[in-house]
């Protein structure tokens, strides 16, 4: 993915060490700040990278423009997130179970998306282990600290689990998606460039796991990794179809929704802090799934009808802002 977009990725991996090193230098700022941090980049580009999904909709279904069209894409998406909503208050354990399963997908798929795999067990797989080693690496290597946060999601203590056991989890995780490249890389999927970058990518987000708090760390992949490369993707897929379009243009498109969805969590947290309780990490949690997981179903059909193409050598074309 790097080679597609290498500014930006580039710029993410920089921010990235410089929020180990500022780690490693001054641990107390990141740990008092990171909760901030967390929403600040998520608010900024997490809900944004989902707030087109109306204009993707029209676009893939071409037979239903109009506003019936846009009607039914309102209706569909409100009612799944009803439903989503009605599980977690039903079984929350069960909801955060398929939330962090269609999670590790849809970050798999962001990443490996420009790769041909051929046979659909295969791009799964690919697809799953990447997105485990993303949800799954910040989360057991700082469990002390998450165990807290899936208490308050479920409503129960977090499963107990051994600090070995966890810490041979996220190694192996590491250890398997860099054969993963290595493997596609042997088959001529990949290319030395991009087996070079998909290797320093698991490297960077390795130490980005490790040696920032739970929140910096997964807020920096989610902002920085997926979100802005989803952002790029809508982009060029918006672009093929209208010749022109820019950042600016995705900005303009993608504010209505970005506000809805703001002032919604707005006021959400109002009305926790004026019922006294403390901040609800667990139910900024829910409500971000239950607004994402209608995006994580479009954008899979975004990718099914419009795979990346690829260069001779299988190394990913360059593509930048303009």
């Amino acid at each position: 993915m790097t080679a597609r977009y290498p500014i930006l990725f580039r710029t993410v991996q920089a921010l990235a060490l410089l929020a180990v090193l500022s780690n490693l230098v001054a641990p107390q700022i990141l740990a008092q700040g990171q909760l901030m941090l967390a929403l600040g980049l998520i608010l900024l580009f997490g809900i944004p990278h989902g707030a087109t999904d109306y204009l993707i909709f029209r676009y893939l279904a071409r037979p239903l423009w109009g506003s019936r069209a846009l009607l039914r894409f309102y209706a569909n998406y409100l009612a799944l997130m009803a439903a989503y909503s009605l599980l977690w208050l039903l079984l929350p354990g069960a909801a955060l179970l398929i939330f962090l399963a269609l999670s590790m997908y849809h970050f798999g798929q962001s990443n490996w998306n420009y790769v041909s795999f051929g046979r659909k067990a295969m791009e799964y797989g690919a697809y799953l282990l990447w997105g485990m080693f993303a949800v799954l690496g910040p989360v057991l290597w700082h469990y002390d600290a998450a165990s807290g946060i899936i208490a308050s999601i479920i409503g129960a203590p977090a499963p107990a689990i051994s600090r070995e056991w966890r810490q041979a989890v996220v190694l192996g995780l590491f250890i398997i998606n860099l054969f993963l490249a290595l493997y596609l890389w042997g088959k001529g999927k990949l290319g030395w460039r991009a087996l070079r970058d998909e290797a320093f990518n698991l490297f960077i987000l390795g130490l980005l796991f490790l040696y920032t708090p739970l929140l910096v760390g997964f807020a920096l992949y989610f902002a920085g990794w997926h979100s802005l490369s989803s952002v790029m993707d809508q982009m060029q897929f918006f672009r093929l179809r209208q010749p022109g379009y820019s950042l600016k243009h995705y900005v303009r498109n993608s504010l209505p929704l970005s506000l809805a969805a703001v002032a919604a969590l707005g006021g959400l947290l109002l009305l926790q802090g004026q019922a006294g309780q403390p901040f609800p990490i667990g139910a900024v949690f829910i409500f971000i799934s239950v607004v994402t997981l209608p995006h994580m179903v479009l954008i899979d059909r975004l990718y099914e009808e419009w795979p990346s193409g690829e260069t001779t050598d299988h190394s990913p074309a360059p593509i930048y802002f303009y």
